[in-house]
């Protein structure tokens, strides 16, 4: 690859200032809000996740949890696209919530 091009890709890569974060109580009814992690290039977008699996529908910048949660830990992925180059992209997921309680 040609400098050039080494120049152009490091400039169309998204990254993250920070690792994402969730703030609020894990608990049934109690929203929890996800930072993004700082992103410094790129659009966002947002995945909430339930041990680890997918959340149906749940991809914006806050999520509630509801009974099905109850035990289980919830993180969010948030992944960065280049507004460049489309096919950049960085994923970070957070930390993981205490268990969701009712």
């Amino acid at each position: 690859m040609a400098r050039g091009q080494r120049l152009r890709a490091f400039a169309c890569s998204p990254t993250f200032g920070a690792v994402p974060a969730i703030t609020g109580t894990a608990k049934v009814g109690s929203v929890l809000t996800a930072s993004d992690g700082a992103p410094r290039a790129g659009t966002v977008a947002r995945q909430w996740k339930r041990n680890g699996a997918a959340i149906s529908g749940a991809t914006g910048a806050t999520y509630t949890p509801v009974t099905a949660d109850i035990g289980g830990t919830i993180t969010v992925t948030v992944t960065l696209t280049s507004t460049l180059r489309a096919s950049n992209t960085k994923a970070a997921t957070s930390a993981p919530t205490a268990a969701v309680v009712a």
